[in-house]
């Protein structure tokens, strides 16, 4: 330490307190600073043991300043500081919000491999958006076909194929036009919004929709999977049209 210090001891016990003039006489009008709430520390202190009969002995004593060899010593410091350079020191210890960071890190980095993956190869895989965008269509409509446009969204609705799934139908049949038989028989999303004999004009209408909406060519909806009418924003009008004017999504009849 270059600069003066305090040196504080215990003389023992003896009657009186004995303290430096500069003690005595400046530390009551000291305010404000380190320097000055540390002298006032130190006299409370010093009156503390007094009162046990204890008397301490305060001394105002220089630091290194005059002390041969202190130069030397402030030299060969900085000679090992530079020297150092930017060598790596192991760290022994990681702290717990480093490694959530490398963690979540390393599963974002995954996560984006396997939808890179699912979306070179499945087109149901396909992501449109950022994570979490409100789609305003079914938003602002009515609850109950907001309810029903995600449920289809997702692949969670009550269709024959789902509720044979979890052991609430016998079968898969659709139950608004009986089935039709051959390969159309299972009631699935694509069943639904293209084959149901229920509804005739209700499919028409939607490709004509999808078709204005993404300046796609006639005929061209036909062949488009239903994921991707649910991943493509423009769409979200004419979907929620066939289903205002059919019972898509909706549970059997009891």
């Amino acid at each position: 330490m270059d600069g003066p210090g305090l040196e504080w001891s215990i003389a023992g016990l003896v009657e009186s307190l004995h303290v430096g003039s500069l003690a005595t006489c400046h530390w009551p009008l000291l305010s404000g600073g380190l320097g000055q709430r540390l002298a006032r520390m130190i006299n409370q202190r010093a009156q503390a043991l007094l009162a046990h009969g204890i008397a301490t002995e305060i001394h105002w004593v220089p630091g290194h300043s005059s002390i041969a060899g202190n130069k030397e010593a402030d030299r060969q410091a900085n000679l090992a500081r530079d020297a150092r350079g930017d060598t790596e020191i192991e760290q022994l210890y990681i702290p717990a919000s480093n490694r959530a960071r490398r963690i979540y890190e390393g599963w974002s980095a995954a996560k984006a491999r396997w939808e890179a993956v699912k979306r070179s190869k499945h087109f149901s895989y396909r992501l449109k958006g950022q994570t979490g965008t409100k789609r305003p269509v079914p938003m602002t409509s009515v609850k109950s076909l907001a309810t029903w446009f995600y449920r289809l969204k997702c692949g969670h609705a009550p269709t024959g194929v789902c509720l044979k799934w979890f052991g609430h139908r016998e079968d898969d049949k659709c139950w608004w036009c009986g089935g039709g038989g051959g390969k159309t028989a299972a009631q699935k999303r694509e069943h639904l919004f293209r084959q149901c004999s229920l509804w005739r004009d209700q499919p028409k209408a939607l490709c004509k929709g999808v078709g204005k909406a993404r300046g796609w060519k006639a005929g061209r909806c036909r062949h488009v999977q239903i994921s991707e009418l649910f991943s493509v924003e423009e769409c979200d009008q004419a979907v929620m049209d066939l289903l205002a004017t059919t019972e898509v999504g909706k549970f059997p009849p009891k």
